[in-house]
């Protein structure tokens, strides 16, 4: 199911407290399934990806638990194909191995392209006073219409608020902290934000962050 499809009740469940394509896509964004797969009476025969949003990764996350383990991350691989490509896991689990591999590869490319690399530069860092994002293509939530997200340096109880969230110290703890972040400094509407395109979020979060990182790249103490 499109996560456009969804209400905003059901997009919300995944950053509840009790709840565990604006870019250019990379190549293969169409596996064909030869012989096609059959799961309760439906045949599977095209795996069709599409950019992830925020909520297909949270959903993802909440398998791979407190300690992951090479298990835990592939379940959360193999869910993350199914939520975007919209087939259900018993069906993504009876997928050759090598299919799997490759739809895995083209879903994480869109975060992956966006995160810092660990031998980041203070002067790779975008510390300007505001940041705008634009959406050619609004996103709906609670609603309103949003096409537009601007950005500024967080307020220190902004901070606060993400070292709690991120001191459960697991990944979707991690994510959740950048989701806070990015919610309180933006002000866009919870659900509006789950719908966002993963690449999207993480330039958001990415530029966030990024006034947290600085003092570390200068000696500062910044724990």
């Amino acid at each position: 199911m499109n996560q456009h499809d969804l209400s905003d009740d059901a997009l919300l469940e995944v950053v509840s407290d009790g709840s565990e394509p604006e870019a250019d896509e990379p190549e293969g964004g169409v596996i064909i399934l030869d012989p096609p797969i059959t799961e309760n009476n439906q045949d599977y025969s095209r795996v069709n990806l599409a950019e992830p949003t925020i909520y297909h990764v949270l959903s993802a996350s909440q398998v791979i638990g407190k300690r992951p383990t090479l298990a835990t991350v592939y379940d959360s691989q193999i869910r993350l194909v199914s939520l975007v490509a919209g087939i259900p896991e018993r069906a993504v689990k009876r997928f050759p191995s090598s299919v799997l591999d490759r739809a895995v590869d083209y879903v994480s490319a869109f975060e992956e392209a966006n995160r810092r690399g660990p031998d980041f530069e203070a002067s790779d860092l975008d510390l300007r006073p505001e940041k705008v994002i634009l959406f050619a293509k609004p996103i709906p939530g609670g609603g309103q219409q949003f096409s537009e997200m601007r950005l500024r340096e967080p307020e220190v109880s902004e901070r606060r608020r993400f070292k709690v969230i991120e001191g459960g110290a697991t990944v979707q703890d991690s994510l959740k902290a950048e989701f806070q972040l990015v919610e309180d400094v933006s002000g866009w509407n919870r659900a509006a934000l789950l719908r966002l395109p993963i690449s999207k979020f993480v330039e958001a979060s990415e530029y966030l962050t990024g006034f947290f990182m600085a003092g570390q790249q200068t000696g500062k103490n910044s724990l």
